[in-house]
This record gives structure tokens, sequence and C-alpha cells, in this order.
């Protein structure tokens, strides 16, 4: 973490939400500087984007951080899937699968973040490209992976099989599909 992302931080510890432009003005920075500052805190989990503005996460004990709410399964930063509903609860969840599920039972959102299966950053989960009924077990069952790129998603798709859906998709189909084992996480 740099000096400027720690500033940041402190002064969005201060305050409920900052704007991107107003930080940079702040800093004397451009706009793009600052989003790739909070793209790195938004990765490590500081805080949280959304429409030109900014705010912290809340403060989370170590041992939440590193367990899905819907499953209690591990949480691997590679399929990490995070959901701010509107009422600003935190839930982070260990795959996409389960951040369904989340959505599904906690309605309207604030913000809703997957994180693309290839490369591992941070991704709107409304924009986000689904793999669903693949042929491949990687955390919960059935698997959806997120990725940011129809393309690779696609490429994805001819190894391991599934259908390639969008956002609403992916959570019809997780209503349809909800558990079809009652192990998370391993294979069937």
């Amino acid at each position: 973490m740099n000096y400027r992302q720690k500033l940041i931080l402190e002064k969005l510890a201060a305050r409920d939400y900052m704007t991107i432009e107003a930080l940079a003005q702040e800093f004397g920075v451009s706009k793009m500087t600052i989003h790739r500052d909070l793209a790195a805190l938004q990765q490590a989990g500081f805080v949280l984007k959304q429409y030109g503005k900014v705010t912290a996460m809340p403060k989370r004990n170590s041992s939440w951080a590193d367990q899905c709410q819907m499953c209690g399964q591990k949480i691997k930063e590679q399929n990490a899937f995070t959901l701010v509903s509107a009422e600003g609860n935190l839930y982070r969840l260990c795959c996409p699968h389960c951040g369904l599920m989340a959505y599904r039972q906690h309605g309207d959102s604030w913000q809703t973040l997957a994180t693309d299966f290839l490369h591992g950053h941070v991704i709107t989960a409304f924009q986000a490209h689904y793999l669903i009924d693949l042929e491949l077990t990687i955390c919960c069952s059935p698997t959806v992976l997120a990725f940011d790129s129809r393309a690779e998603a696609l490429k994805f798709q001819k190894g391991f099989g599934g259908r390639v859906v969008d956002f609403y998709q992916a959570v019809e189909f997780i209503n349809q599909n909800p558990i079809r084992s009652q192990i998370h996480g391993g294979s069937q």
C-alpha cells in the first residue's frame, strides 16, 4: 500500500464517503490515478467504489473475513463474491454460487462484486459473464464462475462445457438449482 492509499483510507475513516473527483483535487493528481489507487484498495477489501464515489469497508474480524457467510467454507480470493445490502450489511462469500444465493435471499443490494475467475480482479457482478452448468467443481455445487470478458468465458466453456449467461440468467439458474449436493466445496 502506498502513502497516498494510506491517506485515502484515513480520510474515508472520518467521512461516510468521498467522490473520486474530490480525492483527485485533494491530492493534486488525475482521477485516473485515484481510480488506480482505489482499485488496489478495493481488491484488498478496504473500500467499495460505486458511481464516482468511494466508501470504506466496515471493520471486520479476520475469521469473519475468511469464511463464506452462506456455506461457511474458507474464502479463496480468486473466486470471492461480495454483496453490500441496501441496509449496509456486508456479505463475503466463497464463490458466485453462494453470492447469487445471497443476492436472491437479500434482494436489492447497494453493491454486488464478483471476482474474475481467470485474472482475480474485482468486477461489478451485474456486468460479469457467468459460466454455469459446467463439468467441473471448483467450489460449491453447482459451480458458477464469473468472468469479466465474455470471450474468455466462451473459451473456458469450450474446455469444460456449460453455458455462458448474464447476471439475471445466473440468478435464475441458482433459483432452479440451489444445491445439487449437501456437500459444499467438494465434488459429488
